[in-house]
């Protein structure tokens, strides 16, 4: 027998098996990999932060937020989509009445979401400031469909707004709206999602300092709970009368936030 022959078989035999175990070694962290990866699922796109630098209406607004922002001396921002983007329009004279003389931004941008106003916060030069307030107003852009778990979702894009706005400045305080009603009728499912949207703030906010949710959608709500065209005409966006209710709602608060004298109900 040849002793050299046996001794090379038996060293091919334990090779073989290292190789067959690493194998299986692989496989099997494959198969894992693949179920992690299947049990994984991607964070809502309210939490994820998103541009729309391709429109040039968006690019050059944002471009002038960051170009004002980075001049520095801001106690104010006013944060949201369309609705808070109206206090140059509709509201303009509004605005200019409240909060003019208050070192202010207006950071609304029609069409935004959560996402949006994350990665404008992340974009601008926020650094260059040191707000005392913010009022962020954001969501109902998200709800216009019914998707899976969009109400949680907007919710918790709402939180994280909240949230980068304190890791920017950790003693601004920070003025939460409930989502405005949108379309005319109270039945309509839009309410419903936002609705839900809404209970969950109290929830989320329940522990966080400097931070202040308010409900003022009663202002926008006749005693059949639809939307007056006389305050909303396309039952979405104030009008100047609509304005003029959210400044004079909102002002005893912003002001003593900012520690200013409140100013009377413009008229």
């Amino acid at each position: 027998m040849d002793v050299r022959k046996i001794v090379f078989d038996k060293r091919i035999e334990v090779v073989m098996k290292k190789i067959v175990l690493g194998m299986v070694a692989l496989l099997a962290v494959g198969i894992l990999a693949g179920r992690i990866s299947a049990e994984e699922k991607p964070l809502p796109r309210t939490l994820v932060p998103a541009h729309k630098m391709e429109h040039a209406w968006w690019k050059a607004r944002h471009e002038a937020n960051k170009a004002r922002i980075a001049q520095g001396d801001v106690d104010l921002l006013l944060i949201g989509d369309s609705i808070t983007h109206g206090w140059d329009g509709a509201g303009k004279a509004v605005e200019a009445y409240y909060y003019g003389d208050r070192k202010h931004v207006n950071m609304g941008f029609g069409g935004d979401q959560t996402q949006h106003v994350l990665w404008r916060l992340n974009d601008a030069p926020m650094d260059k400031i040191e707000p005392k307030v913010a009022m962020l107003l954001i969501g109902i852009n998200s709800l216009w469909g019914d998707w899976e778990n969009c109400s949680e979702n907007v919710a918790l894009g709402i939180q994280a707004c909240v949230d980068k706005l304190q890791s920017l400045y950790p003693n601004i305080q920070i003025v939460v709206l409930n989502i405005f009603p949108a379309l005319e009728k109270a039945d309509n499912p839009i309410r419903g999602r936002l609705g839900k949207a809404n209970a969950m703030l109290p929830e989320i906010f329940k522990d966080y300092k400097n931070v202040t949710l308010l409900d003022i959608n009663s202002l926008w709500l006749d005693e059949k709970g639809d939307i007056p065209k006389a305050l909303m005409p396309d039952f979405v966006h104030p009008n100047e009368a609509g304005y003029k209710l959210w400044g004079a709602e909102v002002e005893p608060v912003i002001s003593k936030l900012l520690g200013v004298a409140a100013k009377a109900k413009m008229e």
